[in-house]
């Protein structure tokens, strides 16, 4: 798997795992929510959210049925409580039950208690249900504290003073301790008087206002029952606050309850998120940002020429553990490291080599150098000899010193071409115009010439053509300085009994053409092949032979390239030497 799949399954792993965590996260805050908001609704309104939640929870047990302790908890709360009772009136088990509750119910006297057709010192709220085949009916009580004091100031005549009423100490008690609140507005529905009024009650009703405050009393935090007077029009109100809102100080809370639930849900989702988005993000930087760096310092060192990996404060590779293997979170990127490595590699040996080119230039420079003041030395020599006036020289010693002259002069002017032939193939130069050729009569015309040099001995270049004409297109002046150059070493620089076999081969098509070279000369030895086409390496001294430049080889390769081909060689010390000019 390669360095992309990997990183790409390594986020989309890690993004998946994040997000399966947000989510379970998320989850469980909603959970919580959901369940806070059930338990403000059957504290708002435990006779119908509560008894329909204790249905849903109950069982059946060795001792009968059996419900949630938690919502139990919360019928003690209101100070209320429970009776089941079966078909035929009978309370089955009981919870937190007064004495003054009936133990069995006829069946009118249920219905006249809950619809209020018989006086009951507690309201009731009956729910019905069927579960598992059987019928449940549960009757849930709490405390009647409104009704009473209705009845009262209803039924009574009190004192009015300032817009307040003047209640007797055992009734403003009772209120006071309920934390209950009286008002009596007209028929418009503003108030006349009142007695412990909150601030949140208003002055003024309107019809709509005061039906909803009535019917939905969780909505406003006061639960309100009233009483209309036909003759007067006037109607008498008592409010108590809802549990959920029943302080020391009998106010309404600032925020609301649901608000607070939403509030302290989200702050605490968004904290668990930012924390968790930090460490993430701490363990992304451990796990990606450190290796990343470190390839980072490692490159900056390569473009400073320090090719070596960088290391810790200990000294010690921070990718890599003492046993050499990678360490877990350099794995992804082991590619990247291993490309690194072999790019620092191959600077480093680059580096290497052309501190040693530029010795062997240097080198080269001074080969060439002597080889160019040797033969100016003798020009200048025989010139000065002819140019004396005290010696009378013959026609044969003229002729003697301009011959010599004149070898030195084409030995240093193949010198400077072959300079200027090495840099002009740097450039990257191509051929004037490449001209059609049959090589099989060409190739062998241009052996015959070079058989021709006294230097090379006779009958030491064998040539085998193709079995048929093979036409191509190259620009023969430069395969013809090839092949002198290719036969110069062959038969100069090996033993002088040694036999060039030159072949042409062509493939069936003509698409391949090869011209081949073997001698069975003394072959060369690995160091001498890897630098064979360096421009500065000499493998032979340049004063060895009047015709040898030193960059004969360098120049054929650049040559034969600059043709479209290439050129190969095999050799082993001691067992001659092929090389390949190849043309696919």
């Amino acid at each position: 798997m390669n360095i992309k799949r990997r990183l790409t399954l390594k986020f989309v792993l890690q993004l998946a795992i994040a997000g399966t965590v947000v989510l379970l996260i998320a989850g469980i805050t909603l959970f919580w929510m959901l369940q806070r908001f059930v338990e403000i609704s059957i504290t708002r309104n435990f006779a119908t959210v509560g008894l329909e939640q204790l249905v849903d929870s109950s069982w059946i047990g060795k001792d009968g049925i059996q419900f949630t302790p938690s919502l139990l908890e919360q019928v003690k709360k209101n100070q209320g409580w429970l009776q089941s009772v079966d078909e035929n009136g009978h309370v089955v088990s009981a919870y937190n039950s007064p004495d003054d509750v009936p133990r069995q119910y006829g069946p009118g006297e249920l219905i006249a208690y809950w619809t209020g057709g018989q006086p009951f010192p507690y309201e009731l709220a009956v729910w019905i249900q069927q579960k598992n085949g059987k019928l449940y009916t549960l009757v849930y009580g709490a405390p009647n504290r409104l009704d009473p004091v209705l009845k009262q100031v209803r039924e009574g005549s009190f004192p009015v003073e300032d817009k307040q009423l003047v209640l007797p100490g055992a009734l403003a008690g009772e209120i006071s301790a309920a934390q209950a609140f009286i008002q009596l507005i007209d028929s418009t529905g503003k108030e006349l008087v009142s007695y412990n009024k909150p601030n949140a009650v208003p002055s003024q009703y309107t019809v709509q206002d005061l039906a909803l405050r009535t019917l939905y009393s969780e909505r406003y935090g006061y639960r309100m029952k009233t009483s209309y007077d036909e003759q007067t029009g006037r109607t008498w109100l008592v409010g108590e606050p809802n549990d959920r809102w029943a302080t020391n100080s009998g106010k309404k809370p600032l925020i609301p309850e649901e608000a607070e639930v939403l509030l302290i849900g989200s702050g605490v989702m968004f904290a668990v998120l930012l924390t968790l988005f930090i460490l993430l993000s701490l363990w992304q930087a451990h796990r990606f940002g450190a290796p990343m760096l470190h390839m980072l310092v490692w490159l900056d060192s390569i473009g400073k020429a320090v090719y070596h990996e960088p290391v810790d404060r200990r000294g010690l590779h921070p990718s890599r553990t003492p046993a050499g293997k990678w360490r877990r979170r350099y794995r992804v990127f082991a590619e990247v490291m291993v490309s690194i490595e072999k790019l620092s590699a191959t600077l480093q040996r680059d580096q290497a080599m052309r501190e040693q080119s530029e010795n062997w230039r240097e080198e080269w420079i001074v080969g060439i150098t002597h080889d160019l003041k040797t033969p100016l030395s003798s020009i200048t020599g025989y010139a000065h000899l002819l140019a004396e006036p005290a010696y009378d020289w013959s026609q044969e010693e003229v002729r003697k010193f301009s011959a010599t002259m004149l070898d030195k002069s084409a030995h240093m002017d193949m010198l400077i071409n072959d300079l200027a032939m090495t840099y002009r193939l740097k450039a990257g130069i191509l051929p004037l115009e490449a001209m059609e050729v049959e090589l099989n009569a060409w190739l062998e015309q241009t052996l015959v010439q070079a058989a021709a040099d006294p230097a090379y001995g006779k009958q030491r270049i064998v040539f085998h053509a193709a079995q048929k004409d093979v036409r191509t297109r190259l620009y023969t002046p430069w395969l013809e300085r090839v092949v002198n150059n290719l036969t110069a070493n062959s038969l100069l620089h090996n033993p002088s009994d040694t036999v060039l076999t030159v072949s042409l081969l062509a493939s069936e098509d003509g698409g391949r053409i090869t011209i081949q070279f073997a001698d069975d000369g003394d072959g060369m030895d690995e160091a001498t092949l890897s630098r064979l086409f360096e421009r500065y390496y000499r493998g032979t001294d340049t004063a060895s032979t009047s015709n040898g430049s030193g960059l004969g080889m360098a120049i054929s390769k650049g040559l034969i390239e600059a043709m479209g081909g290439r050129i190969t060689v095999e050799t082993k010390l001691g067992e001659g030497t092929i090389i390949r000019l190849i043309w696919n």
